[in-house]
């Protein structure tokens, strides 16, 4: 089984910007997909899980998505711009299957659907012919997700917080 965890890590480009990062093994998942398919630009990706996905319904989709009901497969996107934060520029997509007692990314690969609708996402996908299949023991990757949620909900509180400050002056 691989290991999956939601860890802090730095930006490669924005020395003020730390974040929660998908670390699998013994690497970060846009580090690796940089290795294998260099020039493209996937270094320094962010997790769709992070609190900074722009619209409603994107962030609906992702957590929709991120474990699929048992037996089930979900197209997944987990990897985004951070110049963007939305499905509209570089999107990487996980092919999830929940197994019950493990949960599989089959394959990933960059979305290349055109339609604007959240729902539509993962429709069209150049699946990366040289990553590997994933498997994760169920418990540590619900764990890894709680760890997004978790993340995201105090965000969500600081915004709603700040917002509050800002109508009352």
């Amino acid at each position: 089984m691989n290991k999956i965890e939601a860890l802090w890590d730095k930006s490669d480009y924005n020395q003020d910007l730390d974040f929660i990062n998908f670390r699998i093994d013994d690497f970060w998942l846009d580090e690796k997909l940089d290795e294998l398919y260099p020039g493209n630009l996937y270094k320094g990706l962010i997790p769709t899980l992070d609190f900074c996905l722009d619209r409603q319904a994107e962030k609906e989709i992702v957590w929709k998505r991120i474990i699929p009901e048992e037996n089930q497969i979900e197209r997944c996107p987990i990897l985004m711009c951070p110049d963007d934060c939305d499905f509209s520029c570089t999107l990487i997509v996980a092919e999830i299957q929940n197994y019950g007692t493990f949960i599989q990314w089959k394959k990933l690969g960059i979305d290349e659907t055109k339609e604007w609708d959240a729902e539509m996402v993962g429709t069209k996908v150049n699946w990366f012919k040289d990553f590997p299949v994933l498997n994760f023991e169920k418990t540590e990757y619900l764990k890894m997700v709680e760890t997004f949620k978790a993340e995201f909900e105090k965000q969500k509180i600081m915004e709603n917080n700040e917002n509050k400050t800002k109508n009352n002056h």
